[in-house]
């Protein structure tokens, strides 16, 4: 029994040990006095810690407050330098790394476009190439890096990073954490793309989040992402989420995935750029037309996109067609899940407010009626190293689950 309550007293030790760090990093700069009320702990007990943080250079003092009257607290902040982490963010169209310093702050990116992602080995290698490059440029010493998480589309093993399958790449049973760690002189962590997006989308600094949010990405592929309070769901499996396969045309076309009028097929950038080749190949008479050259090989959604904004026929039908589907398949995710938040990010959302409002009338139609329903649906607000930001980001939190913060 002794043991035992040694054993707890420790491991409270450890927990409040981690609620001011997470209190100096959210909320910092902040003194002392502000810590212990927030965290809801004794002064002598934030004392203690902060002494102790101070040993080991992880915090450092700002100096004295300006406001107010009397004696004027000391107020404090995490040292930036003292460990990085990176993100990294492998797009089918580009390749995006970030890193961060200790207080969460970004202090370097980069991207590239991502080429040909065959042979897979050589590719991956490329891509480890590039980070480890990316860090010495920024002369940052390997020693100070915890880690870096890694954003991937498609199916994720959760357990070992192994990518299942990727449509948007062709690759199947491809050990994408193992190639990335060999060689790699610190953690690697492989998840989800959309998941990775949806946790730095989800989160707004110096907030405790609560509610639950349902993220959906809209880019090349479709996919979504399920985040209660700050805590990613990924399903039993690891592989929840995966909007852009749900049937919402029973007539549609193929799927890479091998089903027939999955939500990707018919309403991602892909899918939008395949309907407008078919149009401007078979037709030609459309602003399309006009923007790619006359070459249907040229077009790509951002075109689609600027011809329907102006007000082009073909491409308004294909964007609005886009929109219902898609409107439809959240619509389905919301009566099922029903969170109090939907973010809708993502390259494809970044192409005017025109879409997004098409999408929201396309979910609010087949929303089941809830007299005391207060959803939230908003466009993303964070820019295109969202989702590298937020592979960072889930690589931190997960230190902070395990307790392994060098703190």
């Amino acid at each position: 029994m002794p043991y035992d309550k040694k054993l707890n007293q420790s491991q409270i030790a450890q927990t409040n040990k981690y609620n001011v760090f997470r209190c100096l990093i959210r909320e910092g700069p902040i003194n002392r006095a502000a810590i212990a009320k927030r965290m809801d702990l004794s002064i002598p007990t934030v004392m203690a810690i902060v002494d102790d943080l101070f040993k080991k250079k992880i915090v450092r003092s700002m100096g004295k407050g300006e406001f107010g009257v009397g004696k004027q607290p000391e107020i404090l902040e995490i040292e930036p330098g003292r460990f990085f982490y990176i993100g990294a963010d492998i797009g089918r169209g580009t390749i995006r790394i970030v890193v961060n310093n200790a207080a969460g702050g970004q202090i370097a990116c980069m991207q590239e476009p991502t080429g040909d992602p065959f042979p897979e080995r050589e590719f991956i290698g490329h891509v480890q190439k590039l980070i480890l490059q990316f860090v010495e440029q920024h002369h940052i010493d390997a020693a100070c890096i915890l880690g870096a998480g890694i954003a991937m589309p498609g199916l994720i093993e959760r357990e070992t990073g192994k990518v299942i399958i990727a449509p948007d790449f062709g690759w199947k049973d491809i050990p994408l954490q193992d190639w990335l760690q060999e060689g790699t002189p610190y953690p690697v962590l492989v998840k989800n793309s959309t998941q990775a997006l949806a946790v730095n989308e989800s989160y707004i600094p110096g907030v405790d989040d609560v509610h639950t949010t349902f993220c959906v990405n809209l880019g090349y592929g479709i996919g979504a992402a399920i985040i209660t309070g700050e805590e990613l769901y990924d399903g039993a499996g690891g592989i929840s989420g995966e909007l852009g396969h749900c049937v919402v045309d029973r007539d549609g076309p193929l799927c890479k995935c091998g089903n027939i009028g999955c939500l990707e097929s018919v309403a991602s950038g892909e899918a939008i750029t395949r309907q407008a080749q078919t149009i401007i190949a078979h037709h030609g008479s459309s602003m399309m037309t006009e923007l790619c050259g006359g070459n249907a090989a040229n077009i790509d959604a951002r075109m689609v996109f600027d011809a329907a904004n102006a007000g082009d026929g073909p491409a308004l039908k294909i964007i609005n067609t886009a929109a219902m589907y898609i409107g439809m398949a959240i619509s389905m995710a919301v009566n099922i899940v029903d969170p109090d938040r939907v973010v809708i990010c993502g390259g494809l959302i970044r192409n005017g407010p025109y879409f997004f409002e098409q999408i929201k009338a396309g979910m609010e139609e087949h929303l089941v009626a809830k007299s005391n329903r207060t959803l939230i649906l908003s466009a993303g607000v964070n820019d295109e190293y969202s989702t590298a930001k937020g592979a960072s980001r889930v690589f931190i939190n997960t230190l902070w689950a395990q307790r392994a913060l060098p703190i």
